[in-house]
């Protein structure tokens, strides 16, 4: 129970949300997260840390009891960030995406997007069946857990509560007898659209803000901006990145991705990036592969295993 409670405060805060109103423990709260220990998840070690932070930051200036501050020097003006305006330098159009979610849909495929990136060892076969069961007019999968260990069963059936908790899933069922699972998966092009990488792209996402929050790195993103040509093509890409030193694309593949190369190739052209700051997140795929791919093609080929290690390299 602490556990969860210590995480959901973190995340709480980084969402900037208000806290439930617990009588006489707003103290204990903030002492808590101050001396939590985060889990192994790397992404979760982000949030906690970044939450610490946070309340030592506030604990600081409650200390100084509201004293004047000392007038500051006027700050020099900082050039803008803004991704829409470098995108309008290069002369090209840029319009923002938009996904049509509700604000529980958004909870829910993060939710599971995070899940999923986390812990992808061990969701690899059933994300497979899963996403080959996009293709089925059905919808069904099944899926044996026969020759998995006590904890990947219970990442796997976690994952399928998760996913019928939020809609994602129209049936489910895990059979202990059999350590065999039976689902069916919502019939809407929301849910396919996340099984088949939306989760990647978002997952992908959070791992960048997480980077760069733990860094206090100024930046602006977008996730699936569409590129405007002036002859009328149109290119959507995955993520967008603008930091005071680095313009980053970050393209996210769960399969195929050797078609896109070219064209990926072209756009980063356009956009005056150049390859290194091409960032291509294949998923599964060895690092002994992703390397060979940098050497040939000058990009940066990551998996979900080594993203954010290369993008540390790359924000320097």
């Amino acid at each position: 129970m602490q556990d969860e409670l210590e995480l959901y405060l973190a995340r709480t805060l980084l969402a900037h949300e208000a806290l439930p109103e617990i009588p006489g423990a707003s103290n204990a709260l903030q002492t808590l997260a101050l001396e939590i220990h985060p889990s192994a998840s790397l992404v979760e070690q982000t949030i906690l840390q970044t939450a610490r932070t946070i309340l030592e930051e506030v604990r600081l200036l409650r200390r100084g009891g509201g004293s004047p501050e000392k007038p500051r020097a006027p700050e020099a003006r900082r050039p803008s960030l803004r991704i829409s305006e470098y995108v309008q330098e290069v002369g090209l159009g840029l319009q923002p995406a938009h996904n049509g979610l509700t604000e529980a849909e958004e909870k829910i495929f993060e939710r599971v997007s995070s899940f999923l990136g986390e812990r992808y060892g061990s969701l690899e076969g059933l994300y497979q069946k899963l996403k080959a069961a996009t293709h089925k007019d059905n919808g069904e999968f099944q899926y044996s857990l026969a020759s998995l260990s006590q904890q990947d069963i219970g990442a796997n059936t976690q994952l399928c509560t998760l996913l019928k908790e939020g809609g994602l899933l129209k049936s489910y069922t895990y059979s202990p007898k059999q350590r065999r699972i039976y689902g069916r998966l919502a019939d809407d092009g929301k849910t396919r659209s996340l099984i088949t990488g939306g989760w990647l792209e978002r997952y992908a996402r959070q791992v960048v803000q997480l980077t760069l929050r733990r860094r206090n790195i100024p930046h602006d993103l977008l996730l699936n901006p569409v590129l405007l040509y002036p002859n009328g093509d149109r290119f959507e890409v995955d993520l967008l990145l603008r930091t005071p030193q680095l313009f980053l694309l970050l393209e996210c593949k769960t399969g195929g991705y050797e078609e896109n190369l070219e064209r990926h190739q072209r756009i980063a052209a356009d956009l005056r990036i150049p390859a290194k700051q091409v960032l291509y997140l294949l998923l599964g795929v060895p690092e002994t592969v992703l390397d060979e791919l940098s050497r040939q093609w000058g990009f940066t080929f990551v998996n979900e295993k080594t993203l954010s290690e290369r993008l540390e390299r790359l924000l320097g």
